[in-house]
């Protein structure tokens, strides 16, 4: 089997069998509502990188919204709209927002509906998560789980070593390892002896926005590593948090910096989307792809 887990491949048969599922049930396409807010370059490219892909490849209408600048009352009032109008299946909120607004974020996403919360990130959607309660997964931690099962990765007992305690990345993914039965631990900018932690670890899980730091000194022998950082470098090319060339030879599996964890992000917020609409379903839609997508990665 290839070391490199292609994302790009693997999510492209999710798409498949999600349109199937959504063809069958014959209804009006789902509808997306993308809010943002001020002027970030990285969340604007992908915000259009997430409304190409959804309506090329599940035929969603994504509305986007952006405002230069509203204030919090006007904002609260904009999701609340989006929340009573039964046509729209799902809202995101770009992060990061803007300067003014940032101090109130966790106060401004828990206005969002947690049952159209595809972004997974509201206090009711993370509560539920943890307690395994119906939940939306934040999705860049749900396309880790689904690629690792995809190439075969049995999770229970594996040590899992996860480099970030975003309530975005770090915290759900953790969650959804112990699902898993695996053992996980959260690592941090105060973690002490950093690479000795992650060189124990089956599995690293490298999302702490600095470019490269993860060398083969923090991987052992056969581990599998997931990088979830995207960077520029020096030379304009894209590379991310772990030295993949340097790491390549040590691991069993590896994602690379584009077409690893990024197409998967997207893809789980299809499903999500998806499941706003027609509920646990979408699960079994999900497991199913998963299985084909395992035959087709061998």
């Amino acid at each position: 089997m290839e070391k490199r887990m292609n994302g790009t491949l693997v999510s492209e048969i999710l798409y498949d069998e999600l349109r199937a599922f959504l063809e069958l049930k014959g209804d009006k396409p789902l509808q997306l509502v993308d809010i943002s807010v001020g002027n970030d370059f990285g969340g604007e490219m992908y915000a259009n990188m997430k409304k190409k892909k959804l309506e090329k490849m599940v035929g969603y209408l994504v509305e986007s919204r952006h405002f230069d600048s509203i204030s919090y009352d006007d904002l609260v009032s904009e999701i609340e709209s989006i929340n009573n109008d039964n046509k729209i299946n799902g809202v995101m909120l770009q992060l990061p927002l803007s300067k003014e607004l940032n101090d109130h974020e966790r106060k401004i996403l828990d206005h969002i509906d947690w049952r159209k919360d595809v972004d997974g990130l509201t206090t009711s959607s993370i509560g539920r998560l943890v307690v395994g309660e119906v939940s939306l997964e934040p999705c860049t931690p749900k396309g880790i789980i689904t690629l690792l099962k995809v190439y075969g990765v049995d999770l229970v007992g594996k040590n899992v070593v996860i480099v970030n305690r975003s309530n975005i990345v770090g915290k759900p993914l953790e969650q959804l390892f112990l699902r898993e039965n695996a053992t996980t631990t959260i690592c941090h900018s105060k973690t002490k002896n950093l690479s000795e932690v992650c060189s124990c670890a089956d599995i690293v899980v490298a999302a702490m926005n600095k470019q490269e730091m993860v060398d083969s000194s923090y991987v052992k022998d056969g581990a599998i590593v997931i990088d979830v950082g995207v960077h520029k470098n020096s030379e304009g090319k894209t590379v991310g948090d772990v030295k993949f060339d340097d790491v390549y030879d040590k691991s069993s599996l590896i994602t690379p910096p584009t077409g690893g964890v990024g197409p998967m992000t997207i893809c789980m917020l299809a499903y999500n989307t998806a499941k706003a609409k027609y509920g646990n379903e979408v699960d079994t839609v999900l497991e199913k792809a998963i299985e084909k997508a395992k035959v087709l990665v061998k």
